[in-house]
């Protein structure tokens, strides 16, 4: 399946990552998540570049109810499978700054 890597990174005393170009929609994205010290970090989508960045949701298939994709502060050494079906641009958003350091995003989007 062809793929793209990238990185998306929330700079130490921000919450927001730069927008990261996956270079066309894909079909899933894999995430390696860093540690995190002091915040929630939710990933986030637009349809185009520049464009208003609004949180993904995926549907839990034990109950069918929506959830943002999310990670809670402390996370850390987590791989995120997440089948997102039309995403090419996105962005990770932290509910506050981040205190200790930077944090990368390792991100692969796969498309078929």
């Amino acid at each position: 399946m062809p793929y793209i890597d990238t990185t998306a990174t929330i700079a130490k005393d921000g919450q927001t990552s730069g927008e990261c170009d996956l270079g066309r929609v894909c079909h899933t994205l894999i995430v390696d998540v860093p540690t995190i010290d002091t915040a929630q970090v939710t990933l986030q989508a637009a349809k185009a570049s520049g464009g208003t960045f609004k949180n993904v949701y995926i549907t839990d298939p034990a109950d069918g109810g929506d959830n943002k994709v999310i990670t809670a502060s402390g996370t850390g050494a987590t791989t995120w499978v997440i089948p997102v079906g039309g995403l090419q641009f996105i962005k990770f958003y932290a509910s506050a700054a981040q205190t200790t350091a930077a944090v990368t995003f390792y991100v692969r989007g796969i498309w078929s």
